[in-house]
């Protein structure tokens, strides 16, 4: 029994889906990690200068509400500390109705200096539109932190640094990723096309299987209950050995 004014994850994943699948698909903490990706490289556009933005004033409130976040992905690993002549300033944005924080970086700077590559994101209506009219069944599939499951190539990390200072003890360090940043222009499309990929690797029993991807959301379709059931736990199985993570609390199966 959930204690009064907590949530049960499990409250709305059927049983029998949680026996079927390997425990590891589901997001608990630490960001999953693509198995078989090639750490992504960025090209920066001829003649492009070193971009170095100073950090802007942050509150000591909202420095004290994103130090959890940043010594957490710091601990995953997701963020490593560096000295680097580059440098773009991060933003705190806090969630509406919350005490929490939101990480924000500014990389407009990045982003214009970057060689841009052709955005491959569908549109969602098109992609609803191509659903089969027989599909009755569905379930969709949240990614939990998609993109910090793909790497940055080392050569790239330095790109995305930014200043930090410790609320507790006034120590100002530079940080980096070593996962693909939000906020980064080529991060949507980029993910798309490696998830894209290894879905191509995913073999499903049954041809009469619907499935679209938009960025980090999947939908499988079916006009079965049952197969729409059995590709389900097949492709959360596929994607947990992968090496991605699963919203609990997003995952909706829909009849």
């Amino acid at each position: 029994m959930t204690p009064y004014g907590e949530k049960d994850e499990n409250a709305d994943i059927p049983e029998e889906v949680l026996n079927a699948v390997i425990p590891l698909v589901w997001a608990s903490g630490k960001p999953g990690r693509a198995k078989s990706v090639t750490p992504i490289k960025t090209e920066l556009k001829s003649g492009a200068q070193p971009v170095r933005k100073k950090q802007y004033p942050i509150r000591l409130e909202a420095r004290k509400g994103l130090e959890p976040l940043i010594n957490s992905f710091l601990e995953y690993g997701l963020l490593w500390e560096c000295q680097s002549e580059l440098n773009t300033p991060i933003l705190p944005v806090r969630k509406p109705n919350s005490q929490e924080y939101r990480l924000v970086q500014d990389l407009r700077e990045i982003n214009a200096q970057t060689v841009d590559v052709h955005p491959v994101v569908p549109n969602p209506y098109t992609l609803l539109a191509s659903i089969p009219e027989n599909n009755m069944y569905f379930t969709v599939l949240d990614l939990k932190d998609a993109f910090f499951c793909i790497p940055v190539d080392e050569q790239s990390q330095l790109i995305f640094a930014f200043g930090w200072e410790s609320p507790n003890t006034g120590r100002k360090t530079q940080l980096y990723w070593t996962v693909l940043p939000q906020g980064f222009k080529k991060t949507p499309t980029l993910f798309g096309n490696v998830l894209a990929k290894e879905l191509e690797q995913w073999q499903c029993n049954n041809g009469h299987i619907t499935l679209l991807q938009y960025v980090d959301d999947l939908l499988i379709g079916s006009s079965n209950d049952s197969e729409c059931f059995e590709a389900t736990i097949s492709l959360l199985n596929f994607l947990g050995l992968a090496g991605y993570r699963i919203s609990k609390k997003k995952k909706a199966q829909i009849a």
